[in-house]
């Protein structure tokens, strides 16, 4: 079957490298795979629209669960595929400053937290395993967010004049060093200023000793939460038409996307693996293997919850309705 030329959006990382390197193909499809800077979103101002998924110009790409999510329930034509693009324990992107005294979760109860977006997957996630892995009430901190609306936060304005310092961040499982986005280094200096308490970034890494995270990394894994659910938060959607137009564009994607994670090595030195190599010895399986296990369906359950219970999402959606027919 020819499925014909279809425009796809990732972000630019190990595992996916080879495909936006066109090192793979799919048999019957001429695929040009795109390089994004930020996940896709379902609806963007009409300025932003170009290359956008609610436009004609993409067929699918790699997409915030959370956002993902809310769309859905709202009725967007959008089908997402076991490709979780990235996924961590999010505790380790919580930061205070190097000198802050909060030392433990509870300490956080009134105080200052700076984030990008409130609906954002990191943010949802940080506020949803809080409270319930640690007991924390997010209605007694306060929120400031750059973006998205609630009436549980405060805005920030990242001033036009902003001149940000070069900051190298990295994701713990990729490795894949680059420079920490503007919208973060604001908040990083907001928080060495003193004028924020907290910061939930998008990295679990971030290189600036005036900042550390709040969570001791080795300890993570004596929480049993985190042996049940291990957070995913982007993942690959296709618009339902072109799935139903194409139905075995599916299985021809989940290849080339595995093909493309065994093909990261090439991309990454072996020092910059260990890490990767260490969190799948701990959790007992690969993270990155592009299916829908135990974990991975305890896991979008959660978010779901995490979503619904601050009304987030418009109606209550099971994991079983995300997904394409056969996965």
């Amino acid at each position: 079957m020819t499925f014909g030329e279809m425009n796809f959006k990732v972000l630019r990382r190990p595992r996916t490298q080879a495909l936006l390197d066109r090192c793979i193909e799919i048999s019957g499809l001429s695929a040009s795979w795109l390089t994004s800077t930020d996940p896709l979103a379902w609806q963007l101002p009409p300025s932003e629209k170009r290359r956008d998924l609610a436009s004609r110009e993409l067929a699918g790409g790699e997409m915030s669960i959370s956002s993902f999510l809310q769309a859905k329930s709202r009725g967007a034509p959008l089908v997402a595929l076991p490709i979780f693009l990235k996924r961590g324990l999010v505790q380790r992107s919580l930061f205070c400053a190097a000198s802050s005294s909060i030392k433990a979760v509870e300490q956080l109860q009134g105080k200052k937290i700076g984030l990008v977006g409130f609906t954002s997957s990191m943010a949802v996630w940080m506020r949803g395993i809080l409270h319930e892995g640690y007991g924390f009430d997010s209605a007694r901190c306060q929120w400031f967010a750059l973006s998205g609306a609630s009436n549980v936060t405060q805005s920030l304005r990242l001033p036009d004049e902003f001149a940000p310092a070069k900051l190298s961040a990295w994701e713990e499982l990729d490795g894949y060093e680059h420079e920490l986005d503007r919208r973060e280094v604001f908040l990083v200096s907001l928080l060495t200023e003193g004028k924020l308490d907290a910061v939930v970034s998008f990295q679990a890494r971030i290189d600036d000793p005036r900042i550390r995270p709040l969570f001791d990394d080795h300890l993570l894994w004596s929480d049993p939460l985190n042996r049940k659910m291990y957070p995913i938060n982007h993942l690959f959607v296709v618009k339902s038409d072109v799935l139903a137009n194409a139905p075995q564009l599916a299985d021809g994607l989940l290849r080339a996307f595995g093909e493309a994670r065994r093909l990261w090595t090439d991309y990454l030195p072996a020092v910059k693996r260990e890490s990767a190599e260490k969190e799948a010895a701990q959790l007992g399986f690969d993270p990155f293997a592009y299916l829908l296990g135990d974990v991975e369906k305890t896991t979008l359950e959660a978010m779901i919850r995490y979503l619904q219970n601050e009304e987030l999402i418009a109606r209550h959606l099971r994991w079983t309705d995300l997904f394409n027919n056969g996965f």
